[in-house]
């Protein structure tokens, strides 16, 4: 086999020295450069992944902030629409109060006012008739006198 390197041009030793030195290169490189490039690259793709899961837990968690506001958005819109309807309608009993009492004021004012013209009328008329008799007693002296 010797001769067959031989006519080929090749030394045997010198190939196995080649081949020793592409081993130890081979070794070396692999330590220090493919090991740290496999931690390197798998470092990456983990934080890669870990970005991922965190974006979808994000994503997931913008859902259901604005699932929350939606629902506290709706309870707040119908505690308000309550809060109006329960006013208008504590407005409208208060109204009907002012204008019932305000009536039963006016009616009270009015009793009194028919009161007073009735009361003015009767004074009126006890004034008419003391003038009247007052007039009478007049014209009977006044002809009592003529005749006398």
């Amino acid at each position: 086999m010797g001769e067959l390197f031989a006519t080929f041009g090749l030394d045997v030793r010198l190939l196995g020295i080649q081949a020793v030195n592409f081993g130890i290169t081979l070794v070396v490189l692999w330590y220090f450069l493919y090991r740290p490039l496999l931690r390197i690259i798998s470092e990456r793709k983990e934080k890669i992944a870990k970005g991922v899961r965190d974006a979808e837990a994000a994503a997931l968690a913008v859902t259901e902030i604005e699932e929350k506001r939606t629902s506290m958005l709706s309870a707040t819109e119908r505690e308000a629409q309550g809060l109006v309807e329960r006013a208008t309608l504590e407005g409208k009993d208060e109204r009907a109060k002012i204008i019932k009492t305000a009536q039963e004021r006016s009616d009270a004012i009015l009793a009194d006012a028919k009161a007073e013209a009735v009361e003015m009328q009767r004074r009126a008329l006890a004034e008419s008739e003391k003038e009247m008799t007052r007039l009478a007693v007049l014209a009977a002296e006044k002809i009592l006198r003529k005749q006398s």
